[in-house]
């Protein structure tokens, strides 16, 4: 589908996102996926605009879509551009992300035929790292497939009592217990915390915060293979826009160097006493044990109750060896016409993290107040 051209679906059209669009774009999601009664959160409109039209990446040929019936917004999919490289290609990869429709145009298939369009668009793969059950059922039927490693998550527990008086086991808030409690969680899990306390290990590696140049720079030193092609504007709205989801914890980046040298890194959402989700951790010239040693130690001294993030092919060994579980999820899927992109998106050494997709977001989370 060309996609400055609208395509018919029933009594409406699917085109791409306009500005004008937002509010409504807004006022549909949060009424689908947020069930928000009344107007939609202020700034929610703000959000989308943000992360899907003024992104440096935003590319009008690999648009958001809405399905337009006569003025009115009944269905949209979000259109997430981000740039790799694979052995000096430039290569443009767009996450999906919140595909919503109203109830009334749900028997005339448009969330169907909008993730159809999205999927024909002029992209070089189409990925996701949210998907639920119907949308990997919709996904796998127009020809694209799980991405089976990256639909594992890994955990690792540090303090198993503040972590279930916040939380039921698939990770959801079951509600706000008292400081009390919580304090006496705390105190609870200190002996029990100390079986569970990473190991120690001797390190040469200094710690510093990860700057916007700093990750542009270490990215460039990875080895051929699929990775993104930062660039200090880009990288610079990527880590604020990710600090700026309150909700999912406060953002810690750091870079780790060996005397001058960019030794590796790791970015993470930390939640004292909670999950600490992990977005991105990368080791240069073998070091990532060294790497991931330093985040669960950073981690588990900052007051984490579990440490959690995605598989990738280079952390399955090292995690597998300090204690992780593992648990899929299905969440994680593909979309490529070119075998060798493809198969590149599945080798040892590409880079292809949470930090680059669309799951860090906050659409349905933020107060947006």
């Amino acid at each position: 589908m060309a996609v400055s051209a609208a395509t018919r679906s029933g009594r409406g059209v699917i085109r791409p996102l306009l500005r004008e669009d937002l509010e409504q774009v807004a006022a549909l999601y949060a009424r689908i996926a947020r069930s928000d009664a009344g107007d939609p959160p202020p700034r929610l409109a703000d959000q989308f605009a943000e992360t899907l039209l003024d992104q440096p990446w935003a590319d009008p040929e690999i648009p958001s879509l809405v399905y337009d019936q006569g003025g009115q917004i009944a269905g949209f999919i979000g259109s997430h551009v981000r740039r790799f490289e694979l052995d000096g290609r430039m290569l443009r990869f767009a996450y999906g992300g919140q595909l919503v429709t109203d109830p009334a145009v749900r028997p005339a298939a448009v969330g169907f035929f909008l993730l159809r369009a999205f999927l024909n668009g002029a992209q070089d793969a189409a990925l996701t790292d949210t998907a639920g059950e119907g949308t990997r059922r919709m996904w796998t039927w127009l020809g694209g497939s799980p991405a089976q490693l990256e639909s594992l998550r890994w955990f690792r527990l540090f303090r198993p009592i503040s972590f279930l008086t916040n939380y039921t086991l698939s990770g959801r808030r079951v509600r706000r217990w008292p400081r009390s409690v919580q304090q006496v969680a705390g105190v609870v899990d200190r002996p029990l915390s100390i079986g569970l306390a990473p190991r120690s290990q001797p390190t040469r590696l200094r710690e510093e915060p990860l700057l916007p140049e700093t990750l542009v720079e270490a990215v460039s030193r990875l080895a051929p293979g699929l990775r993104p092609c930062y660039d200090l504007r880009f990288v610079d709205w990527l880590l604020r826009s990710v600090a700026s989801v309150g909700v999912r914890g406060t953002l810690v980046g750091v870079a780790l160097r060996d005397e001058e040298t960019i030794a590796g890194w790791y970015v993470y959402f930390l939640r004292r006493g909670g999950i600490s989700d992990v977005l991105q951790v990368v080791g240069l010239d073998g070091r990532v044990e060294a790497v991931l040693d330093h985040l669960f130690t950073n981690a588990y001294s900052r007051g984490a109750a579990l440490l959690r993030g995605r598989i990738e092919a280079r952390l399955l060994e090292p995690l597998a060896r300090r204690r992780c579980v593992f648990r899929y999820n299905g969440g994680a899927l593909v979309h490529a016409r070119d075998p060798a992109v493809s198969a590149a998106l599945a080798a040892r050494e590409t880079l292809l993290t949470r930090l680059d997709g669309e799951g860090w977001m906050g659409h349905h989370l933020e107060s947006f107040a």
